[in-house]
């Protein structure tokens, strides 16, 4: 273990290095997610039914826990947000008690949290840990204390994050969740960032913004993506605006469609981890262009009126004028 937990250490200082971007860190990200693999007590079968354990919420679908265990295999996505994670506590180092990181859907390997685990002590970090599901819970308590880390976590948490309400007291400096699908679509990911951070205005969001935009998917991959502009964003200021929104939905904008159509229009996902840190089109599954609801025949120049809907089956929808 001794091997193992030197070998996290390095790993660690490597995706945490601000010289270095994700994009060099995949290999680092591979050898990460290998080591927690070695050492979860999650099995993943190639013959079993990844959805087995899937929960739906009030706020949306809640992935099973080797469906959260595989996005460990994204090593782009892994390396940017455990950079971004990392960025956002050495800000906010102190020297009279720890960082307060709330972690929401930590998964099974709590795979952004043991890297900075091994780059800071308890004293300077620590974590609560807020988990839907008790056997992806149970799983990365384990792997935690097999690797030495207990005195970094406060709690563990089994609760629907997108309900969980801080204790007086205890107001997080960061808030990091990953519970999203593209377009911020099935996943809870708006309900709990808007939960949380509502109740913790001064902490730093991880990812900062997920911003959806309306446009075309590239011709080829040497072309980017056309853009017609964002239709939703959620971010720390959009969650402030929407305090007064009581509905079963919230804003988005309004689009006019190029009055030359030559391809069906795509909801494109754009992700700013943290400062800098940022998935564009195509890194990861959560940034493939996906084709609107219904998948409607439009017609040149129409304009679509956006709105984010509420509820167990959360995503973007829109109104055609």
């Amino acid at each position: 273990m001794r091997d193992e937990l030197a070998e996290l250490s390095e790993l660690a200082r490597a995706i945490a290095d601000a010289q270095r971007t994700p994009a060099m860190l995949t290999g680092q990200a591979q050898q990460l997610r290998r080591l927690v693999e070695r050492h979860s007590s999650l099995a993943i079968d190639a013959t079993q039914h990844m959805t087995e354990g899937e929960s739906i919420l009030p706020s949306g679908s809640a992935i099973s826990p080797v469906q959260a265990a595989l996005c460990a295999r994204e090593p782009l996505r892994s390396a940017a947000f455990i950079q971004g994670l990392a960025q956002a506590v050495t800000q906010r180092l102190r020297d009279d008690r720890p960082v307060r990181v709330l972690y929401a859907g930590c998964g099974p390997y709590a795979l952004l949290a043991l890297p900075l685990m091994a780059l800071f002590s308890p004293r300077q970090l620590q974590f609560s840990i807020i988990e839907i599901h008790q056997e992806a819970l149970v799983a990365a308590r384990a792997l935690i204390a097999t690797l030495g880390f207990t005195g970094h976590v406060s709690d563990f948490i089994c609760a629907d994050a997108a309900a969980y309400r801080i204790p007086a007291g205890a107001a997080p400096d960061v808030i990091v969740s990953e519970t999203m699908n593209t377009a911020l679509g099935k996943e809870p990911q708006v309900a709990i960032m808007r939960t949380l951070a509502v109740q913790a205005p001064g902490a730093a969001l991880v990812p900062a913004a997920v911003t959806v935009h309306l446009g075309q998917a590239r011709r080829s991959p040497a072309e980017p993506c056309s853009d017609w502009g964002p239709v939703f964003t959620l971010d720390a200021a959009s969650i402030r605006d929407w305090e007064q929104e009581k509905g079963s939905s919230l804003p988005g904008a309004s689009i006019r469609l190029p009055e030359v159509l030559d391809q069906p229009p795509r909801l494109l996902t754009r992700i700013r981890v943290h400062g800098d840190i940022v998935l564009g089109d195509y890194d990861c599954s959560l940034n493939l262009p996906l084709a609107l609801p219904g998948k409607p025949s439009l017609e040149p120049g129409s304009v679509l009126h956006f709105y984010y809907r509420l509820g167990s089956e959360p995503g973007l929808a829109f109104q055609l004028q």
